[in-house]
């Protein structure tokens, strides 16, 4: 709680959208992508937990565009309504849009990274289009949160 009875989530939920900021990424500017997530993430008031959280599905999606989506993708991220939105884009054409929502066999040495997006993110969308996939997660929790 803030000093004056609200929540510290409560000044998030009230702000409209927030300018989308675009970075192209290739193998080369990984590093750059999950430097910059993280310095908004941090800017935008999240707890260290939930930074962690978005350093962590942003590695796992730009790492899937490389190896999957044509060795280069579109990083955008926005505030909107109290969430941040990350948005990842590439030429790649994902098959199965449920990817990473059932479990995995054991003995699969693959497989894991988009559940564990989905463990981490709030809600998680993935699209196809004419250019390729299009894979969006939303965090609405700004604070950190416990996980079981």
């Amino acid at each position: 709680m803030a000093g004056n009875g609200e929540r510290a989530d409560d000044k998030h939920a009230r702000e409209p959208f927030i300018e989308m900021r675009r970075l192209p990424f290739d193998i080369g500017t990984l590093k750059v992508a999950r430097a910059l997530i993280v310095q908004y993430a941090t800017a935008a008031g999240m707890g260290e937990d939930r930074v962690q959280d978005v350093e962590l599905v942003v590695s796992e999606l730009t790492a899937n565009s490389i190896e999957h989506g044509g060795g280069a993708g579109l990083l955008s991220y926005w505030r909107e309504n109290g969430s941040l939105v990350i948005e990842v884009s590439d030429g790649g054409r994902i098959s199965d849009l449920m990817l990473g929502s059932r479990s995995v066999a054991p003995s699969s040495i693959r497989g894991r990274g988009l559940m564990l997006v989905r463990m981490l993110a709030d809600h998680v969308s993935i699209h196809r289009d004419l250019h390729g996939t299009i894979v969006r997660a939303r965090f609405d929790s700004y604070a950190d949160v416990t996980r079981e």
